[in-house]
């Protein structure tokens, strides 16, 4: 399973990571969360195979990384996609057909909504880690409904898609030899 990882570095000696799955039928995307000693040599190793998704500080250090809005936008734009896919195969349809009902998809957060962690140093990561896990339930809600429809699973394949097209594809850090 390839996932994502949020990285913040609020302080110059602290490291901040929050871990979230990518998958189908997870409980909870939010998978596990760190605080480090900046220099800790686990970090590398916390962060191969992942996504990175990395704060304005965390930046600095570990690059830019994917863009959560650009995600957000990304499922955005599949959805409208697939609404497109809906309304013309309705359209194809003989008129006493067309009693299809249209897919009710869920609400996209295209904003952070601030999180206080237990630790204040882990707010920041934890605000984009929970955007990012709610994103990507929202995602899986949308491929589940895509699935349901053969007509709309022709656009992407038969099966459910980790992330939307175009996200990420080139963030993922190299996989552990």
């Amino acid at each position: 399973m390839r996932g994502v990882v949020v990285i913040d570095q609020p302080v110059e000696d602290r490291v901040v990571g929050w871990h979230v799955n990518v998958g189908e039928g997870l409980e909870s995307t939010m998978a596990g969360a760190w605080v480090l000693p900046s220099d800790d040599d686990r970090i590398a190793r916390l962060l191969v195979g992942r996504v990175l998704v990395t704060t304005e500080k965390a930046a600095l250090r570990f690059g830019r990384g994917a863009d959560v809005g650009a995600l957000a936008m990304a499922i955005v734009a599949e959805t409208s996609a697939l609404d497109t896919a809906f309304a013309a195969h309705v359209a194809s349809l003989p008129s006493s057909k067309r009693s299809l009902v249209t897919p009710r998809w869920p609400r996209i957060p295209t904003r952070p909504r601030a999180e206080v962690a237990g630790d204040p140093l882990a707010s920041d990561a934890l605000t984009l880690a929970r955007w990012v896990s709610q994103l990507l339930a929202v995602w899986d809600r949308i491929e589940k409904e895509r699935l349901t429809r053969p007509f709309l699973a022709v656009r992407g394949g038969e099966l459910a898609r980790a992330l939307p097209p175009g996200w990420a594809t080139t963030d993922a850090l190299p996989l552990a030899a």
